[in-house]
């Protein structure tokens, strides 16, 4: 059981995306701890039915709203939904992407394998943006935090992947600066922390899972919740008011190491 996370987010309400699993869910969690309403989004009911429990087993709200974050159709009703059933959104937490053919080299990248994981990452992370904005503003301000991935720093055999983040990093520091006006801040974070993916690869190959954990400088694999969601959760209230356009590296040094 975690140790209490005592913050000042009590009431407001989060929209996080692939909530149903890894840095989405410890996202979710810690958000739940601190007292805020969420909406759990994602393509697996079940998972996220059971994330929702989580959250509300910390004493608070959280509603399970399926579909697919590449759907233009799925990401419009899922805005609507949470602004209908809440009445505002004041946090969004795009941790969404497609996992499939993550690496893959720029050789062999398809073109339908480039197109999934732009419109599951950059268009999907963009337009959740410019859907919650309005929303944000009239509500006096509010906070995104964008996942990207180490693979901007070191992409051999993750070009693609890799390229998306960066694009969605460089969109993130320019909302930044458009959107400081209506105090909206917008930050990134590079997470590294476990998942079933990452469980399923270590369980697939340990040895090279080792070796991947001995590579990085704090000598572990981040912890959901501990070590990706409650810095997420920082960069959503208000003890980081003064930051935004940052990238935050949550990845124990593993960013800087190739």
């Amino acid at each position: 059981m975690s140790a209490p996370d005592t913050g000042t987010l009590e009431g407001r309400v989060a929209i996080v995306t692939g909530a149903g699993q890894g840095g989405g869910r410890g996202a979710a969690l810690a958000l739940a701890a601190r007292g805020v309403k969420l909406v759990l989004f994602g393509r697996t009911a079940l998972k996220l039915e059971a994330v929702a429990d989580e959250a509300r087993a910390r004493g608070t709200t959280a509603v399970v709203i399926t579909g697919d974050v590449g759907s233009a159709e799925d990401r419009t009703r899922l805005v609507g939904d949470a602004v209908r059933q809440f009445g505002a959104v004041q946090i969004l937490v795009n941790a969404a992407q497609s996992p499939e053919q993550r690496e893959q080299t720029v050789l062999g990248a398809s073109t339908e394998v480039t197109d999934q994981l732009w419109r599951t990452g950059f268009i999907a992370t963009h337009e959740l943006m410019r859907l919650c904005h309005p929303h944000m503003r009239d509500a006096g301000g509010g906070s995104i935090i964008n996942f990207g991935s180490a693979a901007q720093h070191y992409p051999k055999g993750f070009g693609i992947y890799g390229a998306v983040k960066s694009a969605i990093t460089t969109m993130s520091r320019a909302a930044a600066l458009e959107w400081a006006s209506d105090n909206v801040r917008v930050n990134v974070v590079l997470p590294f922390a476990q998942s079933p993916a990452q469980d399923a690869h270590t369980i697939a190959e340990p040895e090279l899972a080792a070796a991947v954990a001995a590579r990085i400088p704090l000598g572990r694999v981040g912890d959901p919740e501990l070590d990706i969601g409650r810095p997420v959760a920082f960069l959503a209230g208000p003890e980081s008011s003064y930051i935004t356009g940052t990238v935050l590296a949550l990845n124990g040094g593993g960013a800087f190491v190739h």
